[in-house]
């Protein structure tokens, strides 16, 4: 088997047909078909079938096109993992993350990369977590910042932070002395994330610990809306710490009582090695979290708590 081999397998996969692989590998159809034919010899099965609609893979031939695609992601990491060496500054990669954590960590994290490895190329792939897991596993990133818990063999999982959640409220809102009892923001009509978000699986497994059902009143699927939303009516919401924005105008934030942080992890596919521009993205990651723990730690200790105020006794 040679690498021509793996990669006429894969122009027909992406084109549709013979004839279009031949194209776009520009050669002529007798030669893809001579090079699928010595592929399926060396491998002893069919990889492929032609039908009216092209050729499409058997079921060896997903298995064979799976393990294709990872060793042309290897490839294309070797060359860059090269150029960087040979200081060539053509290294690429690839990193997702959720969106509460995009807001503190991702400008830190370009500023850094610019002054440590200014030839890394950076793709950011923002969304759930869930999503970014299969995307971290099916090779279309290569390491992710997620919530936990990860509960996947094929990943490996690096615990980062644990980040509070805590209450967004208007500056005026009467609340019992933090840190607030749950129960007080739950009875408000509150701005959340949809019910399949991590976030809001979270805070409706902490209400239901202590036999309370969140009050949802709108349903937001991007955390940067959801201050907006507060700050423009009656509502709260519950967000973690770093989500904050960082100017909260008319809002502030309270302690929660009784409720688990939530917990951030960097994940990487187990069976997949990270290239030196992932790994100095990695790097940096570590580092920007490390350094953005201890100043949260160190402001904490410094500022005392802020007076609530009454509580409503209609609420």
């Amino acid at each position: 088997m040679e690498l021509r081999h793996l990669e006429t397998l894969l122009a027909i996969d992406r084109e549709g047909s013979f004839t279009a692989a031949a194209d776009a590998l520009n050669t002529v159809q007798s030669n893809v078909s001579d090079q699928i034919r010595q592929l399926e010899a060396e491998l002893g099965v069919p990889v492929l079938v032609r039908g009216r609609r092209g050729a499409e893979p058997t079921e060896f031939g997903l298995v064979v096109l799976e393990r294709a695609r990872r060793v042309q992601r290897e490839l294309e990491a070797m060359r860059a993992d090269l150029s960087m060496l040979q200081g060539l500054e053509a290294g690429h990669a690839r990193l997702g993350i959720v969106g509460t954590a995009s807001r503190w960590l991702m400008p830190a994290l370009v500023a850094d990369l610019r002054g440590r490895a200014p030839g890394v190329r950076l793709r950011v792939n923002g969304g759930a977590s869930e999503r970014l897991w299969g995307e971290v596993i099916e090779g279309e990133l290569a390491q992710a910042v997620v919530t936990e818990p990860v509960d996947d063999r094929r990943l490996v999982v690096e615990h980062l932070l644990d980040e509070a959640l805590v209450g967004l409220v208007h500056g005026d809102a009467e609340l019992p002395p933090e840190p607030v009892p749950l129960a007080a923001l739950a009875r408000l009509p509150l701005v959340l994330p949809p019910e399949q978000h991590l976030l809001r699986i979270e805070l409706e497994s902490a209400a239901a610990s202590q036999g309370l059902t969140l009050d949802v009143a709108i349903e937001v699927e991007g955390i940067r809306l959801i201050a907006d939303l507060v700050a423009a009516g009656e509502f709260a919401s519950i967000l973690p710490e770093t989500a904050l924005p960082p100017d909260l105008g008319a809002l502030r934030a309270v302690a929660i009582a009784r409720i688990p942080p939530r917990r951030l992890a960097l994940v990487n596919a187990r069976d997949a090695q990270l290239s030196l521009a992932d790994r100095a993205v990695r790097d940096s990651v570590v580092r920007i979290v490390a350094g953005h723990k201890g100043a949260h730690d160190a402001k904490a200790k410094q500022v005392p708590s802020r007076p609530a105020g009454k509580y409503p006794k209609g609420r």
